[in-house]
């Protein structure tokens, strides 16, 4: 599978209307639905036993078909649509009022930015942490995925990163350099392998070095042109 220049949002607009693009797209993040679900209703959930995974199904769907790039990142479009249906679902079947109150009143400060706890500057600070926390986690929910599609699991990302400061930042480099070369992007994109002859005319870095530093350098240059803005921040600088 190659991967498609662009962002995850990107992806997502070109899933639209297309059944089997959106089913991928559903079968791929059915632990993410789940996960937003459970948390919500603080238990463990059984895809083909309980109903509130089958909204969420279908709630995720309804998200591909009507997102834009105006609604910001989709998987937090995503959870907001999920946790909408599913407080329709516990309206309609006046099942477990509290956890409809508990549902409700975090979607509502979700939906507009503001809660009754925001009153001072320490809630207000510990609310903008939560809400840059939780896009962080959404992000690595995207970019895991996008490393499962070229055989890369992010645990082994984590345990094969550079110990070395100076190492990670050539790696770096070469990541960038293939990132903005069209015809070395290509390359990678084609064959899924490093242009390592073609890296060795125009980078000092001897190709063995190159070489050991393959899923580190392919998954940098994932992260870049997926335009995961978070992951620039923590993993690129």
């Amino acid at each position: 599978m190659f991967f498609e220049t662009g962002s995850f949002e990107e992806k997502v607009i070109k899933s639209k209307n297309d059944n089997e693009k959106i089913s991928r797209l559903i079968s791929q993040f059915k632990p993410f639905i789940a996960s937003v679900i459970q948390k919500k209703l603080c238990r463990y959930l059984e895809y083909g036993v309980d109903d509130e995974l089958s909204i969420g199904l279908l709630a995720f769907n309804e998200a591909v078909n009507s997102y834009d790039k105006n609604k910001g990142r989709f998987l937090s479009f995503a959870k907001l649509v999920i946790n909408n249906r599913l407080i329709d679902y516990y309206r309609k079947n006046s099942r477990n009022p509290a956890v409809l109150l508990s549902i409700d009143e975090e979607n509502s400060e979700e939906s507009n930015g503001s809660g009754v706890g925001l009153l001072d500057k320490k809630s207000i600070q510990q609310h903008v942490l939560d809400s840059e926390n939780e896009a962080v986690k959404l992000e690595l929910i995207e970019y895991s995925q996008v490393l499962r599609d070229w055989g890369i699991r992010f645990r082994e990302l984590i345990k094969i990163s550079p110990k070395q400061e100076s190492l990670r930042k050539e790696y770096i480099r070469v990541a960038r350099i293939i990132a903005d070369d069209k015809k070395l992007l290509e390359d990678l994109t084609r064959t899924k392998r490093l242009p390592i002859k073609e890296l060795g005319k125009i980078t000092p870095i001897h190709r063995k070095k190159i070489e050991r530093g393959r899923i580190y350098i392919i998954s940098i240059v994932i992260a870049i042109i997926k335009k995961f803005s978070f992951l620039d921040s923590s993993i690129l600088d």
